[in-house]
């Protein structure tokens, strides 16, 4: 998810109730391979995040061409194509769920990004891709993983059941024409957004035309515990669920745990403290939404959610955070 699961927050998932896979944000492949820098902070991980997916968007396929190397070059365990978000920028420019709308060139993106892997196995150098020397020389840096095997890792999509309209079932039809390994479906319509319920019916009916082929299929949308999402895969037929909304503010929801008040603000310290130490030249700004999530669901959360939205850093938010302790014991 755009800026929520970013290294910091993953980081916590992984340490406190990891699941079986996790993906980053999604990222631009056309900005990676237009030079935009930056979006390589996108892309950093930790080793106990593991297996880790970097997931990217767009609708260019020779910019998943060049940028799926550079993703197994830094070492992830697989590749994510993000056909299912609903944003209207995203969808304008022909990415995202508007995808849904041009299976041809969906296909198109799969094979590429699958052409870009094979070839980087066989022994392409990463140069010879055509990604920009700014990219290429901050591969040295605290991004760098290197995948020295040059094993082959898979690719994947995820995607939602209609742009305004339920066509699940044919959709991934054509998405099993490009032999992806797994394809995850979120339960509503880019319309929708994330109103509405999740249609679990409708992703049950895609799943029986998925698992028929050997591919794997996620399930997604609405779901709120480890137990549920049990529940959901045995009863819709999906090899597992994932899991998005509900880990704000709670990164133990991948496991059976319900911390009491005082550790769960603990961790939210320790998470600040991460964020800081990962992103050293970003506002910390930028985690107060995390602080906000974890400010809920206790007597007087509200107050102190109002004084974490004023932290400048990680020790005033511990100091915020011991006041608030020592005064509700």
């Amino acid at each position: 998810m755009d800026g929520v699961t970013d290294a910091a927050f993953r980081f916590m998932v992984a340490k406190y109730a990891k699941p079986d896979v996790i993906f980053t944000e999604f990222v631009s492949a056309e900005g990676l391979s237009f030079g935009a820098d930056t979006l390589l902070l996108d892309f950093l991980y930790s080793e106990i995040e593991r297996p880790i997916v970097a997931q990217i968007f767009g609708s260019s396929p020779e910019a998943f061409f060049k940028v799926a190397p550079l993703l197994c070059e830094l070492g992830f365990d697989g590749i994510d194509i993000n056909m299912g978000c609903p944003d209207k920028n995203v969808a304008k420019k022909g990415g995202g769920a508007a995808l849904i709308l041009n299976p041809k060139l969906a296909k198109e993106i799969i094979l590429k990004t699958k052409k870009g892997i094979k070839e980087w196995t066989e022994g392409r150098s990463l140069k010879s891709f055509g990604l920009p020397d700014n990219i290429l020389n901050l591969l040295s840096g605290p991004t760098a993983k290197f995948g020295k095997d040059r094993r082959e890792v898979p690719v994947s999509v995820k995607t939602r059941i209609g742009y305004d309209k339920v066509v699940i079932v044919d959709w991934v039809k054509h998405l099993l024409d490009a032999k992806p390994a797994n394809i995850s479906i979120h339960g509503r319509t880019l319309k929708q957004m994330y109103t509405g319920s999740a249609d679990w019916e409708a992703i049950a009916k895609a799943a029986e035309v998925i698992k028929k082929t050997g591919t794997l299929v996620l399930g997604n949308g609405d779901v709120k515990s480890k137990k549920e999402a049990e529940k959901k895969a045995k009863e819709y037929g999906v090899d597992g669920v994932l899991i998005g909304r509900a880990a704000f503010g709670n990164p133990w929801v991948f496991s059976d745990k319900e911390p009491k008040v005082k550790e769960k603000l603990k961790i939210a310290v320790e998470h600040a403290k991460k964020f800081e130490e990962i992103f050293k030249n970003r506002k910390f700004y930028n985690i107060r939404k995390h602080l906000a999530w974890y400010s809920h669901g206790f007597s007087k959360a509200k107050e102190l959610r109002i004084k974490l939205m004023k932290a400048e850093n990680a020790k005033e938010c511990e100091l915020i955070i011991n006041e608030f302790l020592s005064e509700n014991p």
